[in-house]
């Protein structure tokens, strides 16, 4: 029994001896005195040892702490929120216990720097792409707005930017903005560079992004460039026209092209055989001017580019470079979407006979086109350039097409008094008013003489009696048909000397109807004929010689 109780006494002790050794709860203890996060944040651990039961609070809600409450040893997690600013800013944890003990903590964040960071800091383009693949974006990381300066290594801006925009709704932490770039080809045999400068508008911050551009191809003076430079033009201008071009085929076999022979009796020189002669490309897709590879064909005598698509929508100059070939014979550009053409078209006066800028959208007659810069043209078609279908004038005259009152301009006189013109095509354009009368002795007008009756075989004496103004004497096609033309048609038309050859019930004397002018004039001319009687009644010797019937449209 004595054994008993002792055993029981000793655990007693021991019991009471490890209860001692425990250490008991402090009132509140905490691991932490201050948190320090960064701009973007995070989570952070606190380790709580209370004997009382605790709360926190804090008055910033990028701050919050969970659990909020506890007793005894506790892990709290405090979370802090990515920041909205570039400054730094602070919090207070406060914690409180039944005894009414204050404990604090001091959460500190910094701003986000004000940041512009481009994902790719250097872009690679090529020289050459389909116009609607002439761009590329960029993304860019920033806090900031800023903007875009452009700097070239060359004269030429040949990149530009979009408008774009940075939304600010999430204060200073970084977003995402795609910047899209448009960009030139390029011309050179040499790569160019261009530099965008992303500043910030309030300053603080810049980036810097370098755009390369490959260097165009070479392009040589001989068969084998006549053939790429032939190539590059068909895909600038993206025709469509099947089975144009092989390139896998001699360009002797192309179907657009003709090549000089040595036999060619206007053979520029022994080097143009074998060369590009004449071009002729249809139906294509461009917003731009002719390319300029184009002037690498030195010993181009023909070119024709016909065929725009939504041709009355565009606004296209032509180019300098075709202004460079020297042996340029016959340009036609029609259909195209012409409104303008270039400084320096006058260079081909040396050597052009032929221009056809048949419907185009230029809205009056290019005043570069005359007879001092054109001396060699006998053919000339500015026909059907109309932007617009309009049957009365009194709405507007404002780019509609080629527009011209003869009652207060002299553009289109001074075109009745080129000698030189062989033809002549203003038909379906807004031509107004009355065709200009002349008189001879004025403006350099001189009347028919006996020398111009040996030339028309003996037959126009009459013209020559009663002193007609000798006017277009070399005309042989005259198109002014389906203008707003009013008033009464001059003598020197109704008997000019080779009015049978112009067809003229049809290309002349018929205009717009029902129209009108706008001046509110209903559009017809007052004296067109209804029988060609008059005219062989005062050239008898023309009767025999043209097959015609009397009555007009019979």
């Amino acid at each position: 029994m004595k054994k008993i109780i002792t055993i029981i006494a000793l655990v007693l002790i021991g019991t009471s001896c490890r209860e001692d050794n425990i250490p008991s709860l402090p009132n509140f203890e905490v691991d932490k005195s201050t948190i320090e996060a960064q701009a973007e944040g995070g989570s952070f651990e606190l380790n709580i040892r209370s004997s009382e039961e605790w709360r926190a609070s804090t008055t910033e809600p990028w701050v919050m702490i969970s659990p909020a409450n506890g007793r005894g040893e506790v892990v709290a997690k405090v979370r802090v929120d990515s920041s909205l600013t570039n400054d730094n800013r602070s919090t207070l944890i406060r914690f409180t216990t039944a005894q009414n003990s204050n404990r604090t903590i001091e959460v500190t964040q910094s701003g986000f720097a004000k940041t512009i960071t481009p994902l790719n800091t250097n872009e690679q383009i090529a020289s050459f792409a389909k116009r609607d693949d002439r761009w590329f974006e960029t993304v860019v990381e920033t806090n900031v707005d800023f903007e875009v300066i452009t700097e070239f290594e060359g004269d030429e801006a040949w990149l530009t930017v979009d408008d774009y925009s940075v939304e600010l709704d999430r204060g200073a932490r970084p977003r995402t903005t795609t910047l899209r770039c448009n960009w030139k080809m390029n011309t050179l045999n040499n790569e160019r560079l261009a530099t965008l400068r992303l500043r910030a508008k309030d300053g603080g911050a810049e980036a810097t992004i370098t755009v390369r551009q490959g260097a165009a191809p070479v392009i040589t003076d001989d068969r084998a460039g006549d053939s790429l430079a032939v190539v590059t033009i068909y895909e600038k201008l993206e025709c469509w026209a099947e089975d144009t071009i092989d390139a896998q085929k001699p360009m002797s076999s192309w179907e657009c092209l003709r090549l000089w022979s040595a036999d060619d009796e206007s053979l520029p020189s022994p080097e143009a055989v074998g060369r590009v002669r004449d071009l002729d490309l249809s139906y294509f897709n461009t917003e731009e001017g002719i390319p300029y590879e184009i002037k690498y064909l030195k010993y181009l005598e023909t070119l024709s580019l016909f065929g725009n698509v939504n041709t009355m929508l565009k606004t296209i100059d032509m180019g300098e470079e075709v202004c460079e070939l020297e042996y340029l014979k016959a340009l036609r550009v029609a259909a195209f979407g012409l409104a303008s053409l270039p400084k320096n078209f006058a260079q081909l006066g040396d050597s052009l006979d032929v221009l056809d800028l048949d419907s185009n959208n230029f809205t009056g007659i290019p005043s570069v086109i005359n007879e001092d810069n054109f001396p060699k043209l006998i053919s000339l078609n500015l026909a059907s350039n109309r932007r617009k279908s309009i049957n009365d004038l009194r709405s507007t005259t404002d780019d509609i097409g080629i527009y011209s009152d003869m009652d207060s301009s002299d553009e289109i006189e001074r075109l009745f008094l080129w000698e030189n013109l062989e033809e002549l095509g203003l038909s379906f354009n807004y031509i107004e008013g009355q065709l200009p009368n002349f008189t001879p002795g004025e403006n350099g007008v001189r009347a028919y003489t006996a020398e111009d009756v040996r030339e028309f075989g003996d037959t126009i004496n009459w013209a020559v009696e009663n002193n007609l103004p000798r006017i277009l004497p070399n005309m042989h096609s005259l198109r002014i048909n389906l203008n707003f033309m009013t008033g009464e048609l001059p003598d020197w038309l109704l008997y000019h000397p080779r009015l049978m050859e112009w067809a003229a019930e049809i290309l002349v004397f018929e205009q717009q109807t029902p129209a009108t002018d706008s001046y509110g004039r209903t559009v017809k001319f007052d004296n067109a004929p209804n029988s060609m009687e008059y005219y062989f009644e005062s050239y008898p010797l023309y009767r025999n010689r043209y097959e015609f019937n009397n009555e007009i449209g019979e």
